[in-house]
C-alpha cells in the first residue's frame, strides 16, 4: 500500500491512499455496513473522530477504529492524523466521493430520504386503516399514536423510522396470533435473531405499549397466585399458603396434576398493586390471581387448567372503565366455558360513584361501551355501570378503592 501524505504543520498530516475510490464495496459485514451508513447520513464532507465514535457508541469503538482503517486503505477517505507519543493517531476524515459511497450503501440525498420517509409513513397509515376490526381497539389506538409520534420526529433517521414501523406490524401480528413469550422470543419473531431489537427500540416500544399485556415478557411468562392451596406435580408440592403471593411459570402450571384447596371462589384482580395489597389480607376460602390486563391465550390456558382442577365461581375486580369491563368479560367467558358462574366484585356503581377522579371517556371508550351493552350475557350490574359511564362521560381506576 502506498500513501500520499501532506504535511499540514509539524506533527499533523493528511494521509490518502494512492488509489482512487473504488467503484464497488468490497466485502463488509452487516454491522460494518450499518455503521458506515450511519456515518455518511450526516451529509458532512468532513467528520471528526470524536463525532464518528459518538455515532458508533461505546460498544462499537473497536469496530469504528477498524472501519476507519478500512476506509483509508480502500481509498474512500483522506484522514487527518496527529503524531502523539511517537505514533500517528487519526483525528478526523474527509470523504473523497461521498455521493458514490452513499449510493453503494443505499443511502440517498436529503431530498431522497425525505421522499422515502414520506412514502413509508403513507404505507403505514394505509396499513393502519386496513387493520381488521377484531384487532384490539386499544392496541390500534396505541399504534396510531406511535405512528403519529414517528411522523412528528422529522429529524429521525429513515432507517430508524422503517425499523420501528416494522416493529409495529410485528407487534400487531404477534397479538393477533395470541403469541406469548419473552423479549428474546419476540425479537426472533420480528427479526433474524434474538438480539435483533436494540435497546433504543425496546425503550421506544415501552414508551408506547404495555408489552407484558401484549404477551411480550421480560423473562418467562408467569401467573401470580395467592391463597390456601397446594399445587401438586406428582409427589412434588408447592404450598401457596406459605407465602403472601407467588409467581409460577405458565409452562409449569400447565403440568400441575392436582390442586388441594377448599376455596369458595376465585378472585381475579387486574391492578397489580391492588392484588398485592389484597393478597396480604385475603379471606379464607379464596384463591386469587393477578389478572395482567388483557390476558394472553397462554395465561387463559393456564388458568383454565387450574380451573379444571379447582373449580369454583369467579369474582373479578378490574377498572371501572370500558377496557376493565371488557377484560372482566374475557375471563368471565372462560369460567362460563367450564360451566361456572362469574360476577364483578368491587367494580360496580358504588365504587365508580365514590371516586373523585374525572377521567373522561374517549371515542374508543364510547364505542366499546355500546358494544358491551349489546352483550346479552353481560351481568346486570356491569350493564348498569356501562350505562352510567355513557351518561356522565367518565371512568375510574380500580386502585382508587381496592
Amino acid at each position: 500500500m502506498t500513501w500520499q501524505d501532506v504535511q499540514i504543520r509539524r506533527g499533523v498530516r493528511q494521509r490518502t491512499a494512492s488509489n482512487e475510490p473504488p467503484t464497488a464495496l468490497s466485502l463488509l459485514s452487516k454491522e460494518d455496513k450499518e455503521l458506515l451508513a450511519t456515518w455518511v447520513r450526516k451529509d458532512n464532507l468532513s467528520r471528526s473522530r470524536e463525532a464518528l465514535l459518538k455515532d458508533a457508541g461505546a460498544s462499537n469503538i473497536e469496530r469504528a477504529e477498524a472501519l476507519s482503517d478500512w476506509l483509508l486503505r480502500e481509498g474512500w477517505i483522506t484522514r487527518k492524523e496527529k503524531l502523539q507519543g511517537g505514533t500517528w493517531q487519526w483525528d478526523g476524515l474527509t470523504w473523497r466521493d461521498l455521493d458514490r459511497l452513499k449510493s453503494l450503501l443505499g443511502v440517498g440525498s436529503r431530498s431522497q430520504r425525505d421522499e422515502a420517509r414520506s412514502q413509508r409513513l403513507e404505507r403505514a397509515y394505509t396499513w393502519l386503516e386496513t387493520l381488521e376490526q377484531e384487532t384490539d381497539p386499544e392496541l390500534r389506538e396505541a399504534v396510531a399514536k406511535a405512528i403519529q409520534q414517528l411522523e412528528n420526529e422529522t429529524a429521525q433517521r429513515v432507517d430508524v423510522l422503517v425499523t420501528r414501523l416494522d416493529l409495529l406490524i410485528s407487534l400487531v401480528e404477534w397479538r393477533r396470533s395470541q403469541m406469548n413469550g419473552t423479549r428474546r422470543d419476540f425479537a426472533l419473531y420480528a427479526g433474524e435473531h434474538t438480539k435483533s431489537i436494540g435497546e433504543s427500540d425496546w425503550r421506544w416500544l415501552e414508551k408506547h405499549f404495555d408489552l407484558e399485556s401484549l404477551g411480550v415478557m421480560h423473562f418467562l411468562p408467569m401467573v401470580w397466585l395467592a391463597g390456601d392451596a397446594q399445587l401438586r406435580w406428582g409427589e412434588r408440592v408447592v404450598d401457596l399458603s406459605a407465602v403472601r403471593c407467588l409467581a409460577i411459570p405458565i409452562e409449569d402450571l400447565l403440568l400441575v396434576m392436582g390442586v388441594k384447596a377448599s376455596q369458595k371462589h376465585w378472585w381475579l384482580i387486574e391492578n397489580r398493586a391492588s392484588f398485592e395489597r389484597q393478597s396480604g389480607q385475603r379471606p379464607l376460602g379464596t384463591l386469587m390471581a393477578w389478572l395482567p390486563g388483557r390476558p394472553s391465550q397462554d395465561w387463559l390456558r393456564a388458568m383454565g387448567h387450574l380451573l379444571r382442577l379447582a373449580p369454583a365461581p369467579l369474582k373479578v375486580s378490574a377498572d371501572a372503565d370500558p377496557a376493565g369491563i371488557d377484560i372482566a368479560r374475557t375471563v368471565g367467558s372462560l369460567w362460563r366455558s367450564h360451566g361456572l358462574t362469574w360476577e364483578p366484585y368491587r367494580m360496580g356503581m358504588d365504587e365508580w360513584a365514590a371516586v373523585s377522579q374525572k377521567w373522561l371517556l374517549n371515542d374508543h371508550d364510547v364505542a366499546l361501551l355500546h358494544r358491551l351493552l349489546e352483550d346479552a350475557e353481560l351481568p346486570a350490574p356491569i350493564k348498569e355501570l356501562c350505562a352510567a359511564m355513557l351518561s356522565e362521560g367518565r371512568k375510574a381506576e380500580q386502585e382508587g378503592w381496592l
